[in-house]
């Protein structure tokens, strides 16, 4: 015999309380409900049953409503609690408000810079990994998607957007996310912020550009292993538009070369597509040093034109222009790749067919090699 306080503590609906009831009648357990005064080995039990767990089915709907509504007012004035368990960057202190973790805040921040330092949420995942950096949990594991929804979460700039998602299902209390079919409510400066507003808008900026480029070239990957392979995704055809893709061809000789070749020349097999010349990778380097130290060269040719960014509306090219002039002020010419730097100020290099190279940086500028 099973004894129970009522029918809504044994079963929030109807047709899982049947269920169970008539499984354990047929192993001989009883259930006797207290409240209801029920014993379901008893012949009347079942029918009268069937009534009150319909009762208790309403009734854990109508709590279900009443919690809701009651969340959505708090939420209306922004008044809201939230769970940092596994919100890397924030406690809550006894009011229930965010407090940064001033343990966690320096990862949040260098999870920002990096990304604006041009390396993707892969490859800070591996450098994290690598170095031991410690997520929320204390463990050393780190997901990319995880780190791309950190750098998209408007809390770590002091906001707070409330009712991302919903629960859809009072029975089975399952969740799901909120594109618009009910309100949502946004709160300015709810709390203290890690990142600065004007950081955080730099990098939903870059998010969206970095969407554009993959798009407008071709590829899946903004940058493919930067460790073993500093160019990829980054050499453009001039032809087709789409990215070069890296070969290991071997000469006569024995001897093995890194060539670039446009993705589309062998998209279908046996059938030539793109004409577009390959070029060898030690000619992208020299290239990419070659403009580098020109531009560092004619800084001061260039210094209207950082200003002008700086002062206009565009978020993105304000701070690109003051990292450039940071980075050419002073500074002896490059002589050998730096990959952590080339993803700071390289956008891409564009091929042509003619044997000129246009060297396209971060900040707009534009120098042709041949």
């Amino acid at each position: 015999m099973i004894i129970t306080k009522s029918i809504s503590r044994f079963a929030r609906n109807t047709l899982d309380c049947l269920n169970y009831v008539r499984e354990l009648k047929d192993l001989g357990i009883g259930i006797i409900f207290e409240k209801e005064n029920i014993n379901t080995l008893d012949a009347k039990g079942e029918v009268l049953l069937i009534i009150l767990s319909s009762l208790a089915q309403d009734e854990s709907r109508s709590i279900s409503e009443n919690c809701t509504w009651g969340i959505r007012r708090r939420f209306e004035t922004g008044k809201h609690k939230m769970s940092t368990k596994r919100f890397l960057g924030y406690d809550t202190d006894e009011t229930g408000k965010l407090v940064i973790n001033r343990t966690q805040e320096p990862i949040v921040i260098r999870l920002y810079q990096e990304f604006m330092d041009g390396k993707t949420t892969d490859y800070i995942k591996r450098i994290f990994e690598r170095e031991g950096v410690k997520n929320w949990d204390g463990g050393t594991k780190w997901q990319s998607t995880t780190l791309m929804s950190m750098l998209e979460n408007e809390k770590y700039k002091g906001d707070a957007l409330l009712q991302k998602s919903y629960t859809v299902d009072f029975l089975t209390k399952k969740r799901t996310q909120n594109k618009g079919k009910i309100q949502m409510f946004y709160v300015e400066d709810d709390h203290d912020a890690i990142i600065s507003k004007r950081i955080w808008e730099c990098v939903q900026l870059e998010i969206k550009r970095r969407k554009k480029y993959l798009e407008e070239h071709g590829t899946n990957s903004y940058s493919h292993r930067p460790e073993s392979n500093p160019f990829a995704s980054k050499i453009i055809c001039g032809d087709c538009n789409k990215v070069f893709a890296r070969k290991g061809w071997r000469s006569s000789t024995g001897v093995d070369r890194k060539v670039w070749q446009c993705s589309e020349r062998y998209k279908v097999k046996g059938v030539v597509g793109c004409t577009n010349r390959h070029v060898e990778e030690e000619t992208l380097v020299k290239a990419y040093l070659l403009a580098w130290n020109a531009l560092v060269e004619n800084r001061e040719s260039f210094l209207e034109w950082w200003q002008k960014q700086i002062q206009g509306e565009d978020l993105l090219a304000g701070y690109r222009a003051e990292k450039f002039m940071e980075y050419t002020d002073g500074v002896e010419p490059l002589v050998e790749m730096d990959t952590n730097f080339m993803l700071k100020i390289l956008d891409h290099i564009k091929v042509f067919e003619d044997g000129v190279l246009v060297v396209v940086f971060l900040d707009g500028t534009e120098i042709e090699c041949k």
